[in-house]
């Protein structure tokens, strides 16, 4: 009974797209994480860092006392620089240089006594005078950074001096750490976007290789029965004499033959419809399921093997309600699963069996094939639904990547191995909603 026609295509469509929307939403969410928390990690170890160079710093001006022009200052600081990463300079009431660590000029290569000579307006030499200045041009750097320290014997004497001090390099460094972070998860993020789209197109590949091979094997039966029929009539011709208008067929052979051949010529359309549907959005019908099933069944009974009951296929239906689903399609992966059942027997005994029933908690209509074959492993089971993967020798991996998307995508449905075994066969569910 044919109630209405309902498209899922735009719905499918949108999920999609939903989908879709909502990954990228979702990356650029993680960046901005990243970046947020990057940023406040390296904010709170930049307060740590200054402040323990500040600190550090004044440890370091009170040890230049009581004197700022003592000749031993360039000792004093020498033991501490390797305690001290970031550049220090102390200057006298004057501004002139005492004493210097962490600056591109070497305090070894400037004597105090020409420091002493530049504080009293004396002359020096040249060289001494540049490395002197370069030292001083260093200065406002470090005091835009921080505030020059006063040096003072207590804190009502005068001011003797002042120290200049700047950041470490790993402060420097530091900074630099959100960006990076940020660049390398987008940088990630490219390379699972380029990932996932060489995944696709290799799919899309195998996919139509698979279709190419898949349609050959799905027209060649009913094309192969018709040759056969046809040679069969044109034997039956020959053997007749040459300008007798005699039939040697009976009118019973005849009849078989020709509904035969009609069987087949309705095979070839329904394969010709079930393509036609591939990549489109197909026509979903309310129909009840128990018919297309049991289509889908004789079709596969009639291909078993027959010697001896090789092969037993049992059917049990339940009173369901009707779903939407397109009728090509749904025969199309239920002969599919029936087909990997059959070839997956094993046993002297094989059986296959088909149950159409609803599930009491969901309202579900559920489709199961079990057969009692070899069974899959859990590598095996992982990768079912994988296009190109497949255990057959000539098979090409496309019926259960073809059977998802036509359950799923289609018919807003569900399929998934419910149960396999090495040993103990392979059940596979399909679910509907109502």
């Amino acid at each position: 009974m044919v109630l209405k026609r309902v498209d899922v295509g735009v719905s499918s469509s949108r999920g999609k797209q939903l989908l879709k929307t909502a990954l990228f939403v979702g990356g650029g969410l993680l960046v901005v994480a990243v970046f947020l928390f990057t940023q406040n990690a390296v904010g709170r170890l930049t307060n740590e860092v200054s402040t323990t160079s500040e600190l550090l710093a004044r440890v370091a001006a009170q040890a230049t006392l009581p004197s700022t022009i003592n000749p031993q200052l360039q000792r004093v600081l020498g033991a501490m620089q390797r305690g001290i990463s970031f550049p220090i300079v102390i200057t006298d009431t004057t501004g002139t240089p005492r004493a210097w660590s962490r600056i591109p000029v070497q305090s070894d290569l400037v004597p105090s006594a020409s420091l002493d000579s530049l504080a009293f307006g004396m002359p020096v030499s040249s060289v001494i005078a540049g490395r002197v200045d370069r030292v001083k041009a260093e200065i406002p750097v470090l005091d835009r950074l921080h505030e020059p320290i006063p040096l003072r014997q207590s804190t009502v004497s005068p001011v003797m001096g002042h120290l200049h001090f700047g950041n470490p390099p790993v402060l420097e460094q530091l900074r630099w750490m959100p960006l990076i972070a940020v660049a390398g998860t987008g940088l990630l993020l490219l390379l699972g976007l380029s990932g996932l789209a060489g995944i696709r197109q290799a799919e899309k590949r195998v996919i139509w290789v698979g279709m190419a091979k898949e349609t050959a094997h799905q027209l060649g039966t009913p094309l192969s029965s018709l040759m056969g029929w046809v040679e069969l009539l044109r034997a039956q011709a020959e053997s007749a004499p040459a300008g007798s208008h005699e039939v040697l067929l009976s009118r019973a052979e005849l009849d078989e033959t020709l509904a035969d051949m009609e069987g087949d010529i309705d095979r070839l359309s329904k394969v010709a419809q079930r393509f036609s549907h591939v990549g489109s959005a197909p026509q979903l019908v309310l129909q009840d399921v128990g018919p297309v099933v049991r289509e889908a069944v004789q079709y596969v009974r009639r291909r078993a093997p027959q010697a001896h009951g090789a092969v037993e296929i049992r059917e049990r239906y339940e009173e369901v309600p009707p779903i939407n689903l397109n009728r090509e399609l749904l025969e199309w992966v239920l002969e599919n699963l029936l087909s990997n059942a059959l070839t997956a027997l094993d046993k002297p005994q094989g059986v296959i069996e088909v149950v159409v029933e609803r599930r009491g908690s969901t309202e579900e209509v559920e489709i199961t094939v079990s057969d009692n074959g070899r069974g899959m492993t859990r590598e095996e089971q992982k990768r079912a639904f994988e296009p190109g993967y497949s255990t057959k020798r000539r098979g090409w991996g496309l019926g259960l990547a073809l059977a998802r998307r036509v359950v799923e995508e289609y018919h807003a449905g569900k399929i998934s191995i419910r149960h396999s075994a090495p040993g103990e066969g392979t059940t596979m569910l399909i679910s509907f909603p109502t």
